[in-house]
């Protein structure tokens, strides 16, 4: 009985930031899960909930489903829908099968995470808002296709960042979060994510 099962893990991300940064985690680690949509692009929160039942459909063990909270704040029928959609498969029946993991306001934000000694709450708007913050510590950094085919970002942020300390700042934020939720602080859930995958038996 001592044989591993594999557990089969779609990762759904909104952007090309997202399906690059865990294709190069997926790579790195030899995890077995599926990076959707097949190639990056940019997905709204519909085409997301399709792919979300068509994995169900497939019978994956986990689904997680990756957003970016300033894009969602900005369209508030996005939001709406968004949080439907959440309260939906947070119901029994799905059991923990589909995880919305959020950040705020966006990827780039994890990335920070890396390089951050002490969690401190701030409150970054947008990309734009973070990228010259980012940038002390990932030089020449920027939202392209032609900047993640050239940088293997996982592999970037563990050998300059400290994923640990990413896992921590994370966390710490994330509960700072609960226990003011008024505050609009930039958080990231990422590292549930990171999380499930060190935690699944990996053959």
């Amino acid at each position: 009985m001592g044989r591993t099962v594999t557990k089969s893990i779609a990762i759904i991300g909104e952007g090309e930031t997202e399906w690059f940064y865990f294709d190069s985690l997926r790579v790195a680690c030899r995890y077995p899960f599926k990076v959707a949509p097949d190639f990056p692009q940019h997905s709204d929160i519909n085409h997301i909930l399709k792919l979300v039942k068509s994995y169900l459909n497939k019978q994956y063990d986990y689904i997680v489903c990756l957003f970016d909270m300033d894009r969602l704040y900005q369209y508030p029928s996005e939001m709406q829908l968004y949080q439907r959609s959440k309260k939906e498969y947070n119901k029994k029946k799905y059991a923990g099968k589909v995880m919305f993991i959020e950040t705020n306001p966006c990827t780039e934000f994890w990335f920070l995470l890396h390089f951050l000694s002490n969690v401190v709450c701030r409150r970054y708007e947008s990309y734009d808002q973070l990228l010259p913050e980012l940038q002390k510590y990932m030089p020449g950094y920027e939202k392209t296709k032609r900047y993640f085919i050239r940088t293997n970002l996982y592999k970037y942020l563990t050998e300059n960042g400290d994923l640990e300390r990413a896992m921590s700042n994370s966390e710490k934020l994330c509960q700072l979060c609960k226990e003011s939720p008024e505050d609009l602080k930039a958080y990231s859930e990422i590292h549930k994510v990171i999380r499930l995958l060190s935690n699944l038996d990996v053959p």
